[in-house]
């Protein structure tokens, strides 16, 4: 389960994520994948989109991960920092039900 403090530091990752991604050129060499917060085996990310919207801006993805299935279980675009957050809210909270289903093998977040 997420302490409250894991879930503001989690909040201020997803918020310096969607910044250091939306300053990415597309041909620049960083890293295009931020990792925002580990549950046991689940992971959110948050990553550059391929598609661009409307007015040139490219859409950046949070993905809920599971490490042991090796696939992804939910995403959702964002174009704006409130849509990060109120994602990374979404996903946090299916990442905290999976986890306490599948037992607490590593039951503390890391953020």
């Amino acid at each position: 389960m997420c302490t409250k403090s894991g879930r503001t530091s989690g909040r201020l990752r997803t918020t310096q994520a969607f910044i250091a991604l939306s300053s990415i050129s597309e041909s620049g060499s960083a890293p295009r994948t931020i990792s925002i917060v580990k549950i046991g085996e689940y992971e959110i990310r948050m990553f550059n989109g391929s598609s661009i919207w409307p007015g040139g801006t490219r859409a950046s993805w949070l993905e809920l991960f599971d490490h042991n299935a090796q696939l992804s279980v939910d995403s959702c675009s964002c174009r704006e920092i409130d849509e990060a957050l109120t994602g990374f809210e979404g996903l946090l909270s299916q990442a905290e039900r999976l986890n306490e289903a599948h037992g607490p093998e590593q039951d503390d977040a890391q953020a």
